[in-house]
């Protein structure tokens, strides 16, 4: 079992508990706070477990780089948690779900047979969520 301690001493984020770099993030109109776990877009809150929310703010911290399940499970759950690989897809059909009534779901994209992709660029952000 690895401590927390072990993480940080790693640069390792702590998504158990808060986050190194409390500074708050932005895309577009959303905004992403970790010191208070709230999202919002524009003056409009989003509700996210917690799960979703680490997930989030791992998309939104590490841009541009397909993340496969096991890097997710590793980074978000930690190593000494048993769950199965299928578990991402579950939180990241929840995370979308939320953030499809602004039109944000479209930043997750599914790549096939890699994992995940989260596109922090607004402009080349396609509506699909699947990149063959």
């Amino acid at each position: 079992m690895q401590s927390n301690s072990a993480h940080q001493e790693t640069g390792h984020r702590d998504y158990w508990g808060r986050h190194p770099n409390e500074t708050a993030i932005s895309l577009g109109e959303m905004q992403l706070s970790p010191s208070s776990n709230r999202v919002s877009v524009g003056k409009v809150q989003i509700f996210l477990r917690p799960m979703e929310f680490r997930l989030l703010h791992f998309f939104m911290t590490h841009p541009d780089t397909v993340h496969t399940r096991e890097n997710l499970l590793e980074e978000i759950w930690g190593d000494w948690i048993v769950i199965g690989a299928r578990t991402v897809d579950v939180h990241i059909r929840r995370l979308r779900a939320t953030l499809q009534p602004f039109g944000l779901d479209r930043h997750i994209q599914t790549v096939h047979c890699r994992g995940y992709l989260y596109t922090g660029n607004t402009q080349s952000a396609s509506p699909a969520t699947s990149i063959n």
